[in-house]
């Protein structure tokens, strides 16, 4: 089996690190993967599974037309190129998407292309960005104009931002005439939240399968460290909150309004503020910057009494199972697929947006930490069982 799998990122970040896994099985069961991708930065020891799509201009370029003309995908025309040659030097038996935004990719070349060459297509959809004319997700704004054709989108400097033209409706036209393109596509979600809004869309005439997402339980695991010391932890409950960017839907200010509600009795720590971002936290919630480290979000996971993860919109956040996999609880509010990744056990599911009722999950949680009950969970999500639905997908569609 050979796989072609293209993302946002190679081997770092949530996708990224799916993909990594992804291809790690992919081998170990004989087959041969490769990854392209066009955001800098792989794992050490795996070039031999990458492809690094375009040159840091041209991605430059490519970001200047998003936050200018809304033109997420328009560019990287060159980078595209030469990523199909590459492809059809592997020979994929099965192409698989991830991530398509992030100015790595021109959409129309890559589609085009996908329609010539008549391999079965797999896309995992980590967001909902493949069926709206510009946000990545919707909740947060209350919008259903992606049901029927985007317009003045009232999210347009959110992610992927755009500062000058709305290019919303265009957008949406361009998705949906390229994207319903493909006869042999099948889409995959990583929890049962995204089949609702998917079957709204106009990619509802797919089939959908729901793979969920999958911790490396060698990678994420109880891990001892200095931390609660070097950080002076002491007697008081170390509250943990982790995000690649803490972007105003992942709700930093839920965990400032619970640091100071919560009293001295607890330590926050959030990972991935950037500096900007630290002026404005109270004295309770220790700001640390984002890293890439397996080992070192282990040990920060292992140290917590808790998790929080109190995003507002979401798909399948992969903090939340890493956290299991390291024995700590995790408390979340009801947003997207974060539900489906705790139980009574192990986890406490609360109103979005509701602070008093986070408080009293964080302070429940924390008081008897579950460990047992935590990895137990965290088996449920083990790359190595989630991630062979994949390979049992791939080989379904090659027969």
């Amino acid at each position: 089996m050979r796989v072609y799998q293209l993302n946002t990122c190679g081997g770092v970040k949530s996708t990224g690190r799916i993909a990594l896994d992804i291809a790690h099985l992919v081998e170990a069961q004989g087959g041969k993967c490769r990854i392209a991708y066009g955001v800098p930065g792989v794992p050490d020891g795996f070039d031999h599974l990458f492809y690094r799509m375009g040159t840091p201009l041209e991605r430059k370029v490519h970001g200047a037309l998003r936050k200018l003309l809304d033109a997420e995908g328009y560019g990287s025309r060159r980078a595209t190129r030469r990523m199909i040659k590459d492809l059809s030097a592997f020979s994929p038996d099965v192409v698989h998407l991830h991530n398509l935004h992030g100015c790595y990719v021109n959409l129309q070349m890559l589609f085009d292309f996908l329609s010539e060459l008549q391999r079965p297509v797999v896309w995992t959809l980590h967001d909902c960005w493949p069926f709206t004319g510009h946000c990545a997700y919707f909740d947060y704004a209350a919008c259903d104009r992606w049901k029927t054709g985007c317009r003045h989108c009232p999210q347009q400097r959110s992610y992927p931002p755009c500062f000058g033209l709305d290019g919303s409706a265009r957008n949406y036209a361009h998705k949906r005439k390229l994207f319903t393109s493909l006869s042999n596509l099948t889409l995959v979600t990583p929890c049962e939240w995204m089949r609702q809004p998917l079957s709204s869309s106009f990619l509802s005439g797919y089939p959908v399968r729901v793979i969920p997402n999958g911790v490396d339980l060698t990678a994420f695991c109880p891990t001892q460290s200095d931390l609660r010391k070097r950080y002076d932890v002491g007697q008081r409950k170390l509250v943990l909150g982790v995000a690649s960017e803490w972007d105003e839907r992942k709700g930093l200010r839920y965990i400032a309004q619970a640091s100071e509600r919560m009293g001295e009795g607890y330590l926050f720590a959030a990972i991935g503020v950037e500096p900007g971002q630290l002026e404005g936290l109270p004295g309770r919630v220790l700001g640390l910057r984002r890293t890439q480290s397996v080992h070192e979000l282990a040990q920060w996971y292992t140290a917590a009494d808790c998790l929080v993860n109190p995003t507002l919109e979401d798909n399948m956040p992969m903090v939340n199972l890493e956290a299991l996999a390291c024995g700590t609880p995790v408390a979340v509010f009801a947003t997207g697929g974060c539900p489906e990744a705790v139980d009574e056990t192990c986890g406490k599911v609360v109103a979005k947006g509701d602070v008093e009722a986070l408080c009293g999950a964080v302070a429940a949680l924390c008081e008897r930490k579950p460990v047992d009950a935590c990895l137990l969970r965290a088996k449920r999500f083990d790359s190595r069982r989630t991630y062979e639905s994949y390979v049992r997908l791939y080989e379904e569609l090659c027969t």
